[in-house]
Formats: C-alpha cells, structure tokens, sequence
C-alpha cells in the first residue's frame, strides 16, 4: 500500500468519525472543520486546495461555519453527563375541576338564543339600511 492510498483510507476513516460526531453538519463543514483542526491558521486559499485534494469543495463559508462549530466545542463546558437515575421526576397533571351545574341542554339553549339575537339585529340593519336607500332614491326621483 502505497502512502497516497493511505491517506484517503485514513480521510475515510476521520470523515465517518466527524460525521457520526456531528451528524447534521453538512460535508462541506466537516471537512473544512477536519482541515482546520489539522492547522487552525490555515488561509481560505489553502483550505480549498487542501480540501479539493480530499474531494470536496468548500467555501469561505464552510470555513466559516467550521470555526464557529470549533469555537462552540472550545466553549462548552466540561461537565460530567448527569447519572439517569437522578433525573427529574416526571410531571404530574391535576384533575380538572368539574362543573356540575352546566349541562349540554343549557349550553345549547344559550347558544341558540345568541345566534337568533345577532340574527334579529343583522335584519334590524339591514330595514334601516333598505328604507334609508329608499329614502335616499325618493328624495332623487321626486
């Protein structure tokens, strides 16, 4: 095995690792990420035609968005994962209060009664809507 069919086994290797460590990061980031973790002071110029080497094209915006998951990684902060056994216990709902002095027969009535209400007073417009049009028509033929 040869030392230029090394490298894209070991590339292979590395990209499947970055990809199953940040699985919705597009390629292009991950391999303008492994470029500069590599060397973090590497010039755009440099990242692509490493990069072209690889396979992949990127832009300074991949580079971009690969600094920014880097400088992400070098924020967090170190803590220890939590144990499962001193999760948070879930939430428990209360009982809804019951209204006992509602029934299906009076919501029924009080709805009809509403609706036959704003039903007479759309009618009671439209008379006095009507009578003024003709008023307005009299007062023009006459």
């Amino acid at each position: 095995m040869t030392a230029t069919q090394s490298v894209p086994a070991t590339w292979d290797s590395q990209f499947a690792a970055l990809k199953a460590r940040f699985p919705h990061v597009r390629d292009a980031i991950l391999t303008a990420l492994h470029i500069l973790s590599q060397n973090p002071n590497v010039s755009d110029d440099d990242a692509k035609a490493q990069a072209a080497m690889l396979g992949t094209r990127i832009t300074a915006a991949s580079i971009a968005g690969a600094r920014r998951l880097m400088d992400k990684q070098a924020t967090r902060p170190a803590v220890a994962p939590v144990a499962a056994t001193t999760a948070a216990p879930a939430r428990v709902r209360r009982p809804r209060a019951t209204d006992a002095g509602v029934d299906a027969e009076t919501l029924i009535r009080g709805l009809v009664g509403k609706l036959q209400g704003q039903g007479a007073a759309d009618t009671e417009r439209l008379k006095d809507a009507m009578r003024k049009a003709i008023a307005v028509l009299q007062a023009a033929v006459g």
